[in-house]
């Protein structure tokens, strides 16, 4: 197995629980704070009811600048952005722990909440990271806390297998309940009619096959993550050319790389001088890798070397 140490760059800090990195087509670049919060100058009365009060940022790579898009807040409770995508039209659907799906426009600046529940009327169970198939279709993970106004749960979630995903199909506004039994369920992605779910707490890749929007079968391990000392399990996750796949292990100080079929190993490990990678999203078109991390909250770029795989947006 190959050893690849790297010297990242920094591109910006001062994003509390850095998370969520997204381009758009226009080659805006994108991440969220989820643990955010608002002074009492700031705070209007019935406004973030729980102190909770993430945001998405939009930030200049050039000098590492942050500028709030917007700070979620939906019925009085804000949220806590996590995973993002962009759509055809730059719009950013955000996959947040305390509201759920969401929908960012950069033309107007709101954020709309997409749906409180599932199709089968049950309230979603917050969202972690999400992906848009080439269909336009948005699969989502929701690691088992439901959504305000119901009291946010950071401990059950992760010991007890509550760990949901969901898909919203192209222009539906609510998602399909897809499967559950995951023990935080976390990273998401697709290549043609594979769908690849990071399963945090057991140290696992889960693979499905996509017969269509919601519809998924043969449930299997993909992928095993290494263990080492202070590694929680992989986080965020992304695709490069070769179809080799990338997941970050959080706690683990590596991106691990697992060739196209998957495996009981990766095939390479990239070493950072950070060990709590969450998340990494390839500059359209490049080879550029950006990458947050909870050591210093902050983003980071480097060189892989593979061009990142075409995201939905820019296909």
């Amino acid at each position: 197995m190959r050893i690849i140490e790297v010297s990242p760059k920094l591109v910006c800090n001062g994003l509390a629980g850095s998370e969520g990195p997204v381009f758009d087509t226009h080659g805006r670049f994108y991440a969220v704070e989820p643990f955010g919060s608002v002074s009492a100058e700031e705070k209007e009365p019935g406004t973030f009811k729980d102190g909770i009060a993430g945001g998405l940022y939009l930030i200049d790579l050039d000098t590492g600048t942050k500028t709030l898009a917007c700070r979620p807040h939906i019925d009085g409770y804000g949220g806590r952005p996590a995973g993002c995508q962009s759509d055809k039209d730059d719009n950013i659907w955000i996959a947040d722990m305390r509201l759920g799906l969401l929908k960012y426009s950069p033309i107007d600046g709101s954020c709309i909440q997409v749906s409180k529940v599932d199709n089968n009327g049950d309230a979603l169970n917050g969202g972690n990271d999400l992906v848009i198939d080439d269909d336009g279709n948005i699969w989502f993970t929701g690691p088992g806390s439901a959504i305000a106004p119901a009291a946010e749960d950071r401990e059950s979630i992760f010991k007890k297998p509550t760990g949901r995903i969901y898909c919203l199909p192209k222009g539906e506004k609510v998602p399909i309940f897809v499967d559950d039994n995951f023990s935080f369920c976390n990273g998401i992605v697709v290549q043609d009619k594979l769908l690849l779910v990071a399963e945090t707490k057991t140290h696992q890749i889960i693979a499905y096959d996509i017969l269509g929007p919601g519809k998924v079968n043969n449930r299997r391990v993909w992928a095993n993550v290494p263990k080492d000392e202070g590694s929680n399990g992989p986080d965020g996750m992304d695709f490069d050319k070769k179809g080799q796949l990338l997941v970050a292990n959080h706690g683990g100080s590596h991106i691990e790389v697992y060739s196209p079929s998957g495996g009981a190993e990766p095939a390479a490990r990239i070493k950072f001088p950070f060990a709590l990678i969450s998340n990494l999203h390839f500059k359209p078109g490049s080879n550029i890798c950006y990458v947050t991390e909870h050591d210093s909250d902050s983003v980071w770029k480097f060189e892989w070397e593979e061009t990142g795989m075409e995201m939905y947006c820019n296909k």
